[in-house]
Formats: structure tokens, C-alpha cells, sequence
């Protein structure tokens, strides 16, 4: 199920009629800190980081990713992943696997490689 306002995009994997997973792709203007997208947005609380790298923060339920894009669609603008397990937790390993992929996918999407709109 996909759902978002213009610049957030949603996207929920549903198992056995309950969501297991949430990832979203979320547009923030142009500074935007990874950490304040990570804390204040997504409440990931500090003793819960399992991980910490320049483009990524990461938990065992939760995981915030910036995005490089060769080309933003709406300049002035930036691209974070979020990677979120909403039942449980699962190995860090394997959260920073997922976002980290996740990451890499978007910024080869159109939305980092096409012309400003």
C-alpha cells in the first residue's frame, strides 16, 4: 500500500493483515539535518542507535538514511529514507542492510536524476 502528500511517499508491507514494515521517502528543504530527521521526526531516541554514519542512523526497529542525488527533482530540496519495523525488532545488521539499499535505490530514482520541475 502506497500512500504520502507531495514530497513523502509512503509505502506499508502488509503480513497476515497487520503492517510489518514501513518505508517512506520524505522531502525536507535544503540543511536539513539527518539527526533532526531521525530524533524529531521519526523518534528515534538516542539510546536505541545502534549505528551512527554520515549518511545513516540506525536501530533495531528503526533506520534514517540522507540521500545523494546527482540531480534533485525540486531544487532546494533533499531526499531522506526511513526504513521502520513496526512489530518487534530485528539485527541492526540487518536494518542498516535494508536502508542502505533502500538509499541507494532511491537516488537512482527519478526523483534524483530528473531535470527541476
Amino acid at each position: 500500500m502506497k500512500s504520502g502528500p507531495s514530497g513523502f511517499t509512503r509505502c506499508r508491507l502488509v503480513v497476515d493483515r497487520q503492517v510489518a514494515v514501513t518505508s517512506i521517502i520524505d522531502q525536507r528543504q535544503s540543511g536539513t539535518r539527518l539527526m533532526n530527521v531521525a530524533y524529531s521526526t521519526y523518534g528515534m531516541r538516542s539510546d536505541r542507535i545502534k549505528k551512527k554514519a554520515h549518511n545513516y542512523i540506525i536501530s533495531d526497529s528503526l533506520a534514517v538514511g540522507h540521500v545523494s542525488c546527482s540531480e534533485l527533482q525540486q531544487e532546494g530540496h533533499e531526499l531522506f529514507t526511513v526504513i521502520r519495523k513496526e512489530h518487534g525488532t530485528v539485527d541492526a545488521t540487518a536494518m542498516e542492510k535494508a536502508i542502505t539499499e533502500f538509499t541507494d535505490a532511491v537516488s537512482t530514482s527519478r526523483q534524483c536524476t530528473a531535470s527541476h520541475a
